[in-house]
């Protein structure tokens, strides 16, 4: 007799073949937490970042079923630069997720977003439902606008917010900060999950540094260009011709001139390849909000990576690496410290990296753990309740 697996509906605008975003990256993370714990996952792709065969395929290929819904939200943004869950949700969602369930039978459904709470809100008791917030979105224009910077893409009330942390019955939140922040606004059900990547590369110190090579990878959003921008003028005030090399790969090309000794790349179609021409990362983040891929990223192929307050923001707890305090003072270091020195540097660097990885490890073992534990007490709840 086969026993059927339990099932998980996964939604979201993402897309998530190639996983080449950040966000994209954190969905997949949940798909393979999903996976181990022996849930069959289906998946709604509410089409809003495009459909072709090859993601048709890849999708198909990824998931036990798929339905593809061309996004009809209307993604108001209200005066003051703020939404409600309505402007940015599409109701029509909730009419394709229901005929799945009655097909398919979900134990979990999971969605991306505080905008897409009200889906869950259509899924009755015998069903686990999942909100992964993937950030804070209350009064997260007032960040933007602190900085001197025009306010871009979802920003919302805390009530809104807090309303749809309450259709959930689990709220994720990739960093620990932003847990704490959630708890201390009387939410109860909320459950801390870093971001965390498979080790793609071993850490090897170098044996030796003909002339150093520095990297960046990153899209084109408004904070990664600030603090690119800052980082390439600090350098430029520095040296007129650099005694190292900096690729830049990704979005952000566009919007950093090259210089002697710094080469934009373009996009890169495998990261591998980009992390073992390079000996260390670099993300002089001015700001932002939501944990900071990029700085996790380099650790999973090998790389150490020098980074500021707000690139380890929700990492300090367990980093060990150097965190500098301005895009300015990285360049400070890099002229006066790694420069002098660049093997006893870079292997200092690599025994640092090699420590803040095993923490990152660590902490998503016990918070991976603590999930599961949750799902299987709470799947079998239901079931029973059910019953």
């Amino acid at each position: 007799m086969t026993v059927q697996r339990p099932r998980v509906l996964l939604v979201t605008f993402n897309r998530l073949m190639p996983a080449d975003q950040g966000n994209s990256r954190r969905i997949m993370q949940l798909v393979g937490v999903y996976r181990r714990l022996g849930y069959e996952i289906d998946l709604v792709y509410h089409n809003e970042e495009g459909l072709d065969a090859g993601l048709s395929q890849a999708m198909q290929a990824e998931f036990g079923r798929v339905q593809v819904l061309a996004s009809r939200a209307s993604k108001r943004i209200r005066e003051g630069h703020f939404a409600l869950l309505s402007d940015w949700y599409d109701p029509a969602l909730a009419q394709v997720c229901q005929e799945m369930h009655r097909l398919r039978g979900y134990q979990v459904v999971h969605v991306n977003y505080v905008w897409y709470a009200p889906l869950l809100k259509g899924f009755g008791s015998e069903v686990v439902k999942v909100l992964d917030s993937h950030d804070l979105f209350a009064e997260r224009s007032e960040k933007y606008r602190r900085a001197g910077m025009k306010p871009s893409w979802f920003s919302t009330t805390l009530a809104e917010e807090d309303s749809a942390f309450r259709m959930a019955d689990a709220v994720l939140a990739i960093q620990r900060g932003e847990a704490q922040e959630m708890a201390a606004r009387g939410h109860r059900h909320v459950l801390y999950l870093p971001y965390v990547e498979a080790q793609v590369r071993p850490f090897e110190p170098p044996a030796q540094v003909p002339r150093l090579r520095l990297g960046y990878v990153g899209s084109g959003n408004d904070w990664n260009v600030r603090s690119m921008q800052a980082f390439v003028a600090a350098l430029a005030r520095k040296a007129p011709v650099l005694p190292f090399q900096v690729a830049v790969a990704g979005g952000i090309c566009r919007h950093v001139r090259e210089m002697p000794g710094l080469v934009n790349i373009g996009f890169v179609k495998e990261l591998g390849g980009f992390y073992d021409a390079i000996d260390l990362a670099l993300n002089p983040m001015v700001g932002g909000t939501g944990l900071k891929i990029k700085t996790v990223e380099p650790l999973s192929f090998g790389k150490p990576v020098l980074t500021t307050p707000s690139g380890a923001e929700g990492l300090a707890h367990l980093w060990t690496l150097p965190v500098l305090d301005s895009p300015e003072a990285l360049v400070d270091y890099l002229f006066d410290t790694l420069l002098p020195d660049p093997v006893g540097c870079l292997t200092a660097l690599h025994t640092q990296a090699v420590s803040s990885r095993a923490a990152l490890d660590a902490e998503y073992a016990q918070q991976t753990g603590r999930l599961s534990r949750w799902l299987a007490q709470r799947v079998s709840a239901t079931a029973l309740a059910s019953a």
